[in-house]
């Protein structure tokens, strides 16, 4: 672990003060800009890394372990959105505006004073290495030791790309223009920007209205964001942005610059033991640098995606980037809004964040870029500016347009789910996006809510009623239009849904991206109680049960224990009561792990029922799924069922914790699951 240098000696002599608000206000918004593509760059790394060992290339152990560099990666790109809401707080407090806006990549290394070019790149050595000299501590913070490690680091990086650092500007001249050439690394960037919240006087600088900043309970970014009232909190806020961000000690295991450290030693200790061991090692996807659906005019190059398909893939990744950034500028910069109506915006952008930019990144880098100079290469998401990123200052007129662009992403999403080729986490998309256009369609009109899901249910209507697992993440329901709490009350459904399966969302029972962020896989575990149809033969009757798929409900052992025994073998006693009792019994057991037969012949006929495809989320415990609704696995095939399963009932798991995903084992009782509002 990396320790500093005992009384660190920082010389910021060559940085020029800050005097003015003029030029304050600048050096934010190039803050703003930096932290924003920061945030792209480390979201294209995570993209770019594989997600499942199925994907080829990775043991069961090394995909854990990818896994887990794919969530501190992210997790970084987070606080970095953090960062832009504050530095957006700091624009706010002294007159400014926020700002969203930035380059497209790839960004020349003249980009900014510290001279590494920002590019979109696969995760590799060199790229988690150009991530480390990013974070860069300011100089005299680590040892010369460590200073000389991370030098050799940089250079390398440099190299690479071709160029040098930019040259560190001393200039005592008086100059009205603005400038940002006097700092090497973002610490500097950050200090520099602070000198001139010392040196303006706190009456005279801080001129805007504190309600019209960004509330801090509306923001759920890894962090506490913080209001700017004054040259205190100002300090505050400006050094947690630095703390967070290059922090060396071992009393910041999590600042991004000890975060992207820690991974680069980790990568280097998997190969080094795949070339000893001769076990591949093979954990990122075949993503192009830098793709792009058309080049831009502020970009100096980059790979154009020319399949037809996942053009129009990264076309609705841009699109919806595109909108998140109006929603949080319109957030950011807001007029008449409610709390409430803050409030949703908010967490209407975090849901764009976690559960459709994130999954479309997935599909996109495992889609055909169809470059001939790339060739056998995936696309990645661009993060490209189709349009441009400019506040919609009058709040109806806004909402109408977030509504309708919701709308028609929903339907885009819609048609291209159709494709038989696109990856599975596009429906997870889908279904978020038909959410969100939901909540935010007016209640009439040709964009009401009703009249979206009419035309969504005539998009999808090929498809039927089914139920997708998505690969380690939430089940994907097309086509049912019965869904209900443990208290028989309906909940609205739509053509398209996501329900959790993690255990960890915030908006059960449907998905908002939790499990990407706690690792959720969906795996079955090795030691899962076996699947194995037991027979009890009783005078009248003939009782089937597979302990492997039975779920604790308790339904048979609560309402009739002479016959089902609960930690006693054996388990059923099929004289133990009156053949219609043991009947109804089995007919009532939502897993679909009983069965009865008469005379040597099952009647799993008269035990599956005739009704109406639903799901009801029971109290604390699975989705019980009756209807018949047909289940398909990660890969998109007919579920694996357990022996003598019944296809027309059975529990899903939804605490996370099945060791027979994506069926439940009762686990939930164990891990003592809760769901409030349910």
């Amino acid at each position: 672990m990396l320790e500093t240098t005992p009384g660190p000696r920082i010389d910021r002599s060559h940085i020029k003060p800050v005097t003015s608000r003029e030029e304050l206000i600048y050096l934010l918004s190039r803050a703003s800009e930096l932290e924003h593509g920061l945030a792209c760059i480390y979201l294209f790394a995570v993209y770019s890394l594989k997600n499942d060992a199925s994907e080829g290339g990775m043991t069961e152990t090394q995909a854990e372990m990818v896994r887990g560099w794919r969530r501190h990666l992210a997790s970084v790109a987070v606080e970095e959105m953090l960062h832009l809401a504050q530095v957006s707080n700091l624009l706010t407090a002294i007159g400014g505006a926020p700002n969203f806006k930035r380059a497209n990549f790839p960004m020349p290394a003249s980009a900014y004073p510290f001279g590494v070019c920002l590019t979109l790149e696969p995760f590799s050595r060199l790229t988690i290495e150009r991530f480390v000299t990013y974070e860069m501590p300011e100089a005299g913070i680590l040892s010369a030791e460590q200073h000389a490690i991370f030098d050799a680091m940089r250079a390398r990086v440099l190299d690479a790309q071709g160029g040098g650092p930019a040259t560190v500007v001393e200039d005592d001249s008086v100059s009205f223009e603005p400038f940002d050439i006097d700092f090497t690394t973002v610490g500097e960037f950050y200090h520099k920007i602070e000198t001139g919240f010392h040196n303006i006087p706190e009456a005279v600088l801080f001129i805007g209205p504190p309600e019209a900043q960004a509330n801090a309970r509306f923001v759920d970014l890894g962090g506490e964001l913080t209001p700017v009232v004054d040259r205190a909190s100002t300090c505050a806020a400006i050094e947690m942005i630095v703390e967070q961000g290059e922090a060396p000690t071992s009393a910041h295991p999590d600042a991004h610059f000890m975060v992207f450290d820690t991974v680069r030693r980790q990568y280097a200790e998997a190969l080094a033991e795949a070339e000893r061991t001769g076990i591949p090692f093979e954990p990122v996807r075949p993503v192009a640098p830098n793709p792009m659906t058309r080049f831009y005019a502020d970009t100096s190059g980059g790979a154009i995606i020319r399949d037809p398909l996942t053009h129009q893939v990264a076309d609705l990744f841009n699109i919806t980037y595109d909108t998140m950034l109006l929603m949080l500028l319109r957030f950011f910069a807001h007029t008449e809004e409610s709390e409430a109506e803050l409030e949703h915006l908010s967490r209407a952008t975090l849901r764009i964040m976690t559960t459709v930019i994130r999954p479309l990144g997935d599909v996109l880098a495992q889609m055909p870029i169809g470059d001939p100079e790339h060739p056998g290469m995936t696309a990645g998401p661009g993060f490209g500016y189709n349009r441009d990123v400019d506040l919609l200052p009058h709040k109806r007129s806004a909402w109408v347009f977030f509504g309708e662009r919701l709308a028609e992403l929903a339907a885009i999403a819609a048609t291209l789910r159709l494709q038989p080729t696109v990856p599975a986490q596009l429906e997870e998309a889908a279904a978020a996006l038909q959410d969100l256009a939901a909540q935010f369609a007016p209640g009439n009109g040709i964009h009401s809510g009703a009249t979206q899901a009419a035309e969504l249910r005539q998009v999808e209507a090929s498809l039927g009623g089914a139920i997708q697992c998505i690969p380690n993440g939430p089940y994907v329901v097309t086509n049912v239009e019965h869904l209900q709490n443990s208290r028989g009350e309906p909940i609205p459904a739509r053509p398209q849904m996501a329900l959790c399966r993690c255990g960890g969302s915030r908006n059960k029972p449907f998905c908002d991206g939790t499990h990407a962020a706690i690792g959720f896989t969906s795996h079955k575990e090795e030691d899962r109680v076996p699947d194995r149809r037991d027979t009890y033969v009783g005078s009248q009757v003939t009782v089937f049960d597979n302990r492997g798929i039975c779920a604790h409900a308790g339904f048979c052992t609560d309402n009739l224990a002479a016959v089902f025994h609960v930690g006693q073998e054996p388990f059923v006693d099929p004289d133990g009561a009156q053949m219609d009792a043991i009947i109804a019994a089995v007919r009532n057991c939502p897993s679909g792990a009983l069965s009865f037969g008469i005379h040597g012949v099952e009647h799993r006929g008269e035990v599956d029922q005739e009704r109406e495809p639903a799901i009801t989320v029971s109290k604390d415990g699975p989705y019980r799924i009756t209807g018949g609704i047909p289940l398909f696995d990660e890969q998109g095939n007919d579920a694996q069922r357990a022996q003598g399963a019944s296809r027309e009932h059975y529990s899903l798991c939804r605490c996370g914790k099945s060791k027979n995903k994506p069926f439940c084992s009762g686990m939930h009782w164990y891990v003592d699951f809760h769901d409030e509002k349910n």
